[in-house]
C-alpha cells in the first residue's frame, strides 16, 4: 500500500506551502503559466535559486500532489496537477500579486485549448492560437482584447504572411514563449522574428 500524498491532511500541506520564501517564488514561476512543463535547470534559471532550493522545493511541492513528474530521457520535468484540490484556491491567492502582463499570461497558460498567445501591446489585442476554432472563454484584466485562431488556421496565416497576423508576428510579443511548439518552426521558416514579453523566457 503506498503512503498518501500530504494533499489529504489540509493543515499540513498548507505548512508546507506557506514555510518558505523559495517555495513562494517557485510557486509564482509556476502560476504564471500553469500548463507549462519546467525541468530543474530551467526553474533555476528563470527564478535565480540556487539548484539545491529549487530541488528541495519541487520534492515538496510533489509530495503535496500540486506538480507531478514525468521524464523525458534524462530529464525529470515538473507541472502543475490541475486536478489537486488545492490548485483554484492557491492560483486564486498567487495572482493577487500579479502584474495585469502576467495574469493575461497565467490565464491564458491555464487554459487547456490555448497553445500559444502573442500580444500586440500598443493596441491591447491578444491573439490565442488554440487547438479548436473558437475563441477561448477567458477573464481577462481590463484594458485587453482576446481573439482566437485555431492552429491549422494559423499556420497557413504565417506560411502566407497575411497581414492578419501582423500585428501579432511583427509588432507584438510573444506571451507564453512555448518555442518547443511546431508552430514556432513554422513561425521561423516564415521568417518572423517574434520578441517574447518580458518574463517569458
Amino acid at each position: 500500500m503506498t503512503e498518501p500524498g500530504l494533499a489529504s491532511e489540509p493543515a499540513e500541506a498548507l505548512g508546507v506551502l506557506f514555510a518558505s520564501k523559495a517555495r513562494a517564488v517557485v510557486l509564482h514561476l509556476f502560476m504564471r503559466d500553469p500548463s507549462r512543463a519546467y525541468y530543474q535547470r530551467q526553474i533555476e534559471q528563470e527564478t535565480g535559486l540556487p539548484l539545491r532550493a529549487v530541488q528541495r522545493e519541487l520534492e515538496r511541492l510533489t509530495r503535496l500532489e500540486l506538480l507531478y513528474r514525468h521524464t523525458e530521457g534524462n530529464r525529470h520535468y515538473y507541472q502543475v496537477d490541475f486536478l489537486c484540490p488545492l490548485f483554484p484556491a492557491l492560483r486564486a491567492l498567487v495572482t493577487v500579486g500579479f502584474t495585469p502582463l502576467e495574469r493575461l499570461r497565467s490565464e491564458l497558460g491555464a487554459h487547456p485549448s490555448v497553445r500559444q498567445a502573442f500580444l500586440n501591446a500598443a493596441s491591447g489585442r491578444v491573439l490565442a492560437v488554440t487547438n479548436g476554432e473558437e475563441t477561448p472563454r477567458l477573464s481577462l484584466p481590463e484594458g485587453y482584447a482576446l481573439q482566437g485562431m485555431g492552429a491549422e488556421a494559423f499556420a497557413a496565416a504565417v506560411a502566407r504572411r497575411a497581414e492578419t497576423i501582423a500585428p501579432f508576428l511583427v509588432e507584438g510579443v510573444d506571451l507564453l514563449g512555448r518555442r518547443d511548439d511546431v508552430l514556432w518552426r513554422r513561425i521561423g521558416r516564415a521568417g518572423y522574428e517574434v520578441q517574447k514579453a518580458e518574463g517569458v523566457s
